[in-house]
């Protein structure tokens, strides 16, 4: 029979420079959310979904961005600078 338990695992993160004792690794998307409200970071919407304040730099330039040129694309883009 397979054992099902999960392995523990320790390993140094301060070549990282994570030099912390406590480490949150492989959180569910709740507990993300949970521990972002509790530290202020975000909220929680009415539609139950995370809300956060990304602060003035908020979108990316127009200019950021890559459309691959393919049999798909190449007749439907102006491709001018």
């Amino acid at each position: 029979m397979k054992d099902s338990a999960p392995a523990t695992k320790t390993i140094s993160l301060n070549v990282y420079g994570i030099n912390h004792d406590n480490i949150h690794y492989q959180l569910s998307p709740e507990e993300l959310q949970d521990i972002t409200i509790d530290k202020g970071m975000g909220r929680e919407a009415s539609s139950g979904a995370l809300a956060v304040n990304t602060g003035e730099f908020t979108g990316r330039s127009p200019k950021d961005r890559f459309i691959v040129k393919d049999d798909i694309t190449k007749d439907k883009i102006w491709w001018g600078d």
